[in-house]
């Protein structure tokens, strides 16, 4: 049998829904703009029956009893965000890169006036004057004057390039500190969803924390193998793959190494200059040897100067193949023709080395460079481009549409209407069996 209060439970159980999914159509109004939110929904199903038996014969039916909140479901889509993370990832890695590349071009100067490449030209040139001129005091000191002008383009390159490795550095810090703190909010996230599996407001934080997480690391069996941090690292890897390069060249320049070319070893322009004669002659009428143009503390540009005695006196440059023939300029000329000579140049970080002059040698590592910064920046707006899309339906899955909640909102007014409406009638009636009857 039914209670004869039962009309009363039916309609508070409709009012308590029919709220439920009004408050919650307020909360989605409120918080259209916040990031991260998911929209939420007020899922309802019908109360269990009770049975209810005809006056009349022996069988029964079943009598409803209203209805009730099933849960309170956030919208959202693992699948997208699975997708958005993973992209994110991608694109936190590359455009680190790609800024890397952009400094490091930058830095080089290249083309230009200022970069390397044109004080090598200037520095050749210098060479092929004094090997037309070799008892020209005035072209000796152009020599000492592009050397120098090489030598400090090639050191400020160089030391932009530790610069931007320190740089660097401190960023991998930074970010690896920001990956904790991510990560111990997100640990801290998941305790308190614990222990209410329904929390979706803060379930909605945890993932706002993990789309953060997936622009700074991604990881694979350990390995750190996507975002910022994995950018920073093939960053640091890059310029000092540069600056190896870089090294490499002038310690190939001024020592020389084995060659491919036809004549096997070829010196360097140290060796070549002390195998000539300079201006200075000796108490007996001969020339005296010449001496080297750089000075060497270590393998690195940073050990690398100009030799003082040269620089304080151009004479002492070894121009002449001959100790007793001034105008002779053989040994310039085997210097200026160094700009052609063919050497094997390894390739810092590859198993790949190129086999080219030294010109050659600068040119294909400033066209690598700038070849990567394009490729860089074609993979960066491609995973921005494909980003922005699933972010797009993301926000169709999660994201609040205030017409689609304003038309809730009139839809569970309505049946809140209704309830009440239908409760006021219930307590009519009741009224009538209560202070009517039995009269």
């Amino acid at each position: 049998m039914t209670s004869t209060f039962h009309g009363l439970e039916v309609g508070k159980r409709s009012l308590y829904t029919q709220q439920a999914a009004l408050t919650t159509a307020g909360h989605n109004i409120s918080n259209a703009n916040t990031p991260g939110y998911s929209r939420q929904r007020v899922n309802m199903q019908a109360t269990s029956p009770i049975t209810y038996p005809y006056q009349t014969g022996s069988t029964s039916s079943q009598l409803g009893t209203g209805v009730s909140v099933q849960s309170i479901e956030r919208i959202r889509s693992e699948y997208l965000d699975g997708q958005y993370r993973e992209r994110n990832s991608m694109l936190g890695s590359e455009s680190m890169k790609l800024d890397t590349l952009e400094q490091i071009e930058a830095l080089s100067g290249e083309p230009g006036e200022n970069g390397l490449s044109a004080s090598l030209d200037r520095f050749w040139s210098a060479w092929e004057d004094l090997a037309s001129n070799p008892d020209s005091t005035a072209a000796r000191a152009v020599v000492v004057g592009r050397a120098e002008e090489l030598l400090d383009q090639a050191k400020s390159f160089n030391k932009g390039l530790t610069s931007l490795t320190d740089s660097l550095v401190k960023q991998e810090a930074a970010v690896q500190n920001e990956i904790s703190s991510i990560s111990s909010q997100i640990e801290s996230l998941n305790k308190q969803i614990s222990k209410d599996g329904n929390a979706n407001d803060l379930m909605d934080r945890r993932d706002l924390l993990k789309d953060q997480l997936s622009g700074l690391v991604r990881t694979a069996d350990g390995e750190v193998v996507g975002g910022k941090l994995k950018g920073i690292q093939e960053s640091i890897t890059l310029t000092k793959n540069m600056q190896s390069d870089l090294n490499e060249m002038f310690n190939t320049l001024i020592s020389g190494k084995d060659a491919t070319s036809p004549g096997g070893e070829v010196g360097g322009l140290n060796d070549l200059m002390e195998s000539g004669f300079s201006l200075i002659r000796n108490a007996d009428g001969t020339m005296q040897q010449g001496k080297p143009l750089f000075t060497t503390a270590g393998n690195g540009l940073e050990g690398i100067s100009i030799n003082n005695d040269v620089k304080a006196n151009p004479s002492t440059i070894g121009a002449s193949s001959k100790n007793d023939t001034i105008s002779n300029g053989d040994i310039a000329s085997s210097i200026s023709d160094l700009k052609n000579k063919t050497f094997t140049f390894p390739l810092a970080g590859s198993t790949d080395s190129v086999t080219t002059n030294v010109n050659d040698y600068y040119s294909t590592l400033i066209t690598r460079l700038a070849s990567n910064a394009q490729s860089s920046e074609r993979t960066v707006s491609n995973h921005e481009s494909v980003l922005q899309s699933i972010d797009n339906n993301r926000m169709s899955v999660s994201g609040v549409s205030l017409d689609e909640e304003m038309a809730n909102l009139v839809q569970f007014q309505h049946a809140y209407n209704a309830a009440a409406r239908y409760i006021s009638t219930t307590d009519e009636i009741l009224d009538v069996i209560i202070n009517r009857m039995g009269v």
